[in-house]
């Protein structure tokens, strides 16, 4: 990824490169979205002479860490790259890439308000290699991914107070997922994901109404914990094709749940937790516990205690 840097932290510009992130300070070769060579395609130059090749982490806290980089203007960034801390930055124009090294962190940046340029949003950026962790940056409204196919690591999204919707319907392969505390979130689209390599938490989102659609989803390797999301009415995200959680099924503190999807046709899971939703007929929780293969005690306490006839079907 290519950076260009002006007096202040509020404006960064960069252009599409391959692989490994590129970072460059006030070069004016970089403006006009000329593309040069990856690497082992001969030396890295802008009109102001060549790049240095940072083979590390590159935090950006502030102007304070821009200027501590080597004065040559350029830089080839093989590591993760991460924008934590300015409370000033309310964009990052032009900044543009297809795949990062080992992954991206955005954090409370409290004045930033899109994510558009950063290159999210370009088709080609379909792979990342690492972890995507947006977080706290309470005046964004919305992060595109839609184009996100596979993801290595984690993806956490979780305290953007200003986010109302978040696409992840192309998303593939993917480890943990972790979306939480976006006050305004009003909707996910899902994902194409037949496993998710660790845990789906998807808590705390208060008026989250729809998880969208997970109709490829198969296994998740770790736990699934739905919690705390007030507004949240079905769990119709969850269809016949889940059949396997290799830990805990975790559901609670839904305020409006009343229907819990086809979570009664997993084949097994570790352990089964639903209490205090309060808009849930008990029986539909009974079903989850009655219908699937769990070795420990389940935790069922709804709205309506009394006795059901559940069904498997």
């Amino acid at each position: 990824m290519r950076f260009t840097t002006l007096t202040t932290l509020t404006t960064l510009t960069t252009l599409t490169t391959f692989v490994f992130i590129s970072l460059a300070a006030a070069c004016v070769g970089d403006v006009g979205g000329s593309h040069r060579p990856g690497p082992g395609s001969g030396s890295d130059r802008t009109q102001s002479g060549p790049c240095d090749k940072l083979e590390k982490d590159v935090a950006i806290r502030s102007p304070a860490d821009m200027s501590a980089l080597p004065r040559t203007g350029c830089y080839d960034i093989y590591g993760k790259l991460t924008l934590t801390g300015n409370t000033k930055l309310t964009n990052l124009q032009q900044l543009s890439f297809e795949t990062a090294s080992t992954g991206i962190l955005i954090d409370g940046n409290t004045a930033l308000t899109s994510l558009d340029p950063l290159g999210l949003a370009d088709p080609k950026l379909e792979e990342v290699d690492g972890d995507i962790a947006i977080t706290g940056n309470t005046a964004l409204p919305a992060i595109p991914l839609g184009n996100l196919t596979k993801l290595t690591g984690a993806l956490t999204v979780s305290g953007n107070a200003q986010l109302t919707s978040l696409d992840l319907s192309r998303l593939a392969t993917t480890g943990h997922v972790e979306i939480s505390s976006n006050a305004k979130l009003g909707s996910l689209t899902g994902f194409a994901a037949t496993t998710i390599a660790g845990d789906l938490a998807i808590h705390g989102n208060a008026q989250l109404t729809s998880l969208g659609t997970m109709s490829a989803l198969y296994r998740v390797t770790g736990s699934v914990t739905i919690d705390g999301n007030a507004a949240l009415t079905n769990l119709a995200a969850f269809t016949t094709s889940l059949k396997f959680i290799d830990q805990s099924l975790t559901i609670t503190n839904n305020a409006q749940l009343t229907d819990l999807g086809a979570l009664k046709h997993l084949a097994l899971v570790e352990a089964i937790t639903i209490t205090g939703n309060q808009s849930l007929v008990n029986c539909r929780a009974v079903e989850v516990d009655r219908c699937t293969q769990h070795p420990t005690t389940a935790v069922i306490s709804n709205n309506n205690n009394a006795s059901c006839n559940w069904q498997c079907n």
